[in-house]
């Protein structure tokens, strides 16, 4: 595959709104990046610099690497770490911030979006509590990787322009070389901006920060007489509807603190996120976790504790019948998703009152059989009766559901060819298994193929089959903590 050729602007040409920092400089205090020494670029999201309408003839030019590294300065940047405070394992902490990110700039582009470019791993904020703001090689691919091949999977997200390594040494569990992300997003606002803003009781500044929202993203209903109580809705709806899609996907995000929420719904902060290979609602991705509080299963319930978190924080604006109202929508407008995303990795397209039964029986047959989660659902987009499902071990349990399966295949209308075709869509071939990560951690060359093949995940990609499995034998029971 080729990457299209990019007529776009140079940096100094693009167009710096600064919609946030305008209207809420407040928010953020301004900082000075440490640039790393000897910076070399490991890799360049194309796609994404075509979106933001930055030339791709720049990529070579010493100035966006000095971009890249915070080394570079003029009119319509700034470089300011934000303000938030947050539930940190269900423990509120008054005051917690930007400890390693700075937010560059906001960026419009030829079609009126706008996109937040921030550094991360960029050095000391007033925020960096006992840390030193750095990031190293290993934490920065799992991120760039993974916020890139979430995207392809369909999942809001943040993104990632670049990452960047150099010679600084960085103290982790052992001795690390330094590296930074040009992070984007439409905005890296956060439940707990909201907390602080409220636990410090600062009503006007929870107030301007509630109407950016609503003026800038929640457009639709910018002007309604309850537009608090629709800004809440609208967060509860896209936090429901992200989780599912976590949860669809076998995504185990590792540190669901509310700080680490997006209020517009993204995916943010990756650190020790994981993929489950075998079903397991006991997943737990973080060896830090120690209780189990942000394992698979208890991702849906700890989305809605957090919602409640924020709720608490709006209390001035919205009414507590209104708060209560809105907050328990949540577990219907997820079930609701979720459902329809699992009948949809099964190529079913209609609802029956039994398919909560089914999609249940489906589970535990995962449970039971310990298949590879998303090798079952790859198989499976091929099912033809009388088959057996390539890579997967035939059961007693997989026998019985298959059976069941056909007949609820009955009831469908649509042609065995286009179930195959919309079900090799949804069901992707790779993921970004823990281990594959690490393959780009120890050798960096790889990064062009891997972004390449995470990025179109549907693909099959016979060249890096090596890929698609479960983890080898010499990557088994890796392990990732918040430093990952």
């Amino acid at each position: 595959m080729t990457t299209p050729a990019i007529s776009g602007k140079k940096l100094a040409d693009l167009n710096f709104t600064n919609r946030l920092f305008n209207t809420a400089p407040f928010l953020f205090v301004k900082v000075t990046p440490e640039p790393l020494t000897n910076p070399k670029i490991l890799h360049v999201n194309h796609e994404l610099l075509n979106r933001l309408n930055i030339d791709e003839n720049l990529i070579t030019n010493p100035s966006f690497l000095r971009f890249l590294n915070g080394d570079l300065d003029f009119e319509g940047l700034f470089f300011g770490a934000s303000f938030y405070s947050g539930h940190q394992f269900g423990h509120y902490v008054p005051r917690l911030g930007d400890g390693r990110a700075v937010t560059v700039a906001e960026v419009e582009t030829d079609d009126e979006k706008h996109f937040e470019l921030q550094l991360k791993g960029s050095g000391l904020t007033p925020f960096s509590r006992m840390g030193d703001g750095k990031a190293v090689v290993r934490s920065s691919i799992r991120e760039y990787l993974a916020s890139a091949h979430l995207k392809a999977l369909n999942i809001p997200t943040t993104e990632a322009m670049a990452i960047i390594s150099g010679e600084d040494k960085v103290y982790r569990e052992e001795i690390e070389n330094g590296s930074m992300v040009m992070r984007v997003a439409e905005s890296f606002l956060r439940f707990g901006h909201f907390q602080y803003y409220a636990h410090t009781n600062q009503p006007e500044e929870l107030k301007v920060l509630v109407n950016f929202v609503v003026d800038h993203y929640f457009t639709h209903f910018k002007d309604h007489p309850n537009s608090n109580v629709l800004f809440y809705q609208e967060v509860v709806k896209r936090t429901a509807r992200l989780f599912a899609r976590w949860q669809a996907a076998g995504f185990c995000h590792g540190v669901l603190n509310t700080d680490n929420l997006s209020i517009l719904g993204l995916t943010l902060d990756y650190g020790p996120y994981g993929f489950i290979e075998n079903f397991d609602q006991d997943f737990i991705c973080n060896h830090s976790d120690h209780e189990g509080r942000y394992s698979l299963g208890n991702q849906p319930g700890i989305g809605m504790w957090n919602l409640k978190m924020l709720g608490e924080a709006l209390k001035d604006l919205i009414s507590d019948e209104d708060k209560e109202r809105t907050l328990n929508t949540y577990p219907q407008i997820f079930s609701v998703e979720y459902t329809r995303l699992l009948l949809e990795k099964c190529g079913l397209y209609k609802n029956f009152k039994s398919d909560e039964d089914f999609l249940r029986g489906l589970l535990n047959m995962l449970v039971v059989t310990k298949v590879d989660y998303t090798q079952f659902f790859r198989s499976l987009s091929t099912y033809t009766s009388g088959t057996p499902l390539k890579n997967i071990v035939v059961s007693p349990e997989l026998t019985t559901w298959l059976d069941q399966y056909e007949t609820r295949l009955a009831v469908e209308e649509i042609s065995v060819e286009d179930r195959h075709n919309k079900m090799l869509a949804v069901n992707p071939k790779f993921i970004l298994r823990n281990y594959v990560a690490q393959i780009a951690i120890d050798d960096p060359t790889v990064l062009e193929n891997m972004f390449k093949v995470l990025t179109n995940p549907f693909e099959e990609w016979s060249e890096f089959e090596e890929w698609a499995g479960p983890a080898p034998v010499r990557y088994r029971n890796l392990s990732v903590s918040c430093s990952s």
